[in-house]
């Protein structure tokens, strides 16, 4: 196969578009329109359909994505370790997290060890984030409970302990802890994300108990934080996800001991990958002076 007639078919795919692609490639676009037809002509088959001024991908077209995303994924990697050698002095990180409080710290930890090094962060639901990862679109994710997928590598990279979380304007302010019994009569605060996992018996919010006909569901822990900060309801989080705000106060959950863990997540194959084993290495130094503190 030709390297030159694959570039050009992956950048009119990425690009949605022969003019853009074009451009990113520094080509003129009859020059690209060869390349492309070459392919095709080379295995008697359509990649792109046009219509109108739209440029479509045909069922081969979308295959093919699949694999040249892997393939040029690993021409940067390859390139990444050659340019760098012993230290990471070149290269690109994209993260993707369903929240970014601890996927951030481990971010910025990373960061401060390899500054060189440019990171891309993004947030959404997990069907999103399962997406960037085996698309090739993402190197790290960040889920709350180990994959079941073989086709992942996982690391656990933080485990604290939850707390019920309120406003200081809440009438329970003074005091240092709260029952289950007396939490199911309070309005209560859930992401999207908790709503799902509460169906995994591994999962903390399976063991939390709520009037589900007095549930605020938001779309992700950031937005659950300000909403307990504004004394919409309770919820759960972890001394970390609200260090430094002193608009919430966590009290002890009676009877009951829940624990909030977040693992990294990248796929079994690129886990050997420089820059994303470098970014294992530098979570668990993090995890190791989370659990001492």
């Amino acid at each position: 196969m030709n390297h030159a007639q694959l570039r050009a078919f992956h950048a009119v795919a990425e690009n949605k578009g022969f003019s853009a692609a074009a451009r990113n490639l520094g080509l003129t676009q009859p020059a690209l329109t060869l390349q492309v037809q070459a392919l095709e002509q080379n295995y008697n088959t359509k990649l792109f359909t046009r219509r109108g001024r739209k440029t479509h991908m045909t069922a081969p077209g979308k295959m093919l994505l699949n694999l040249s995303r892997r393939i040029f994924s690993l021409e940067k990697e390859a390139h990444t370790l050659l340019s760098s050698l012993e230290t990471l002095k070149i290269g690109h990180l994209k993260i993707a997290a369903p929240s970014s409080i601890h996927a951030l710290q481990a971010a910025a930890a990373f960061q401060e060890k390899y500054p060189e090094i440019t990171i891309g962060f993004t947030t959404g639901p997990y069907k999103k984030i399962d997406e960037e990862i085996l698309d090739y679109r993402a190197d790290i994710a960040f889920f709350d409970t180990p994959p079941v997928n073989n086709q992942y590598y996982y690391q656990k990279i933080y485990d604290e302990p939850l707390k019920v979380a309120i406003s200081h304007r809440h009438p329970w302010s003074g005091r240092e802890s709260v029952s289950i019994s007396e939490l199911q009569d309070q309005r209560t605060i859930i992401s999207i994300n908790e709503t799902t996992n509460g169906q995994k018996r591994d999962h903390w919010s399976h063991h939390v108990k709520y009037n589900k006909d007095d549930l605020v569901i938001v779309e992700n822990r950031e937005i659950s934080r300000e909403a307990v900060a504004n004394n919409m309801g309770v919820s759960y989080f972890t001394p970390t996800e609200v260090s430094g705000d002193n608009r919430i106060l966590l009290l002890e959950l009676e009877e009951q001991s829940l624990r909030m863990e977040i693992f990294g997540i990248c796929l079994a194959e690129r886990r050997d990958s420089q820059i994303i084993s470098k970014f294992f290495e530098v979570s668990s130094d993090l995890r190791a002076v989370k659990i001492d503190a």
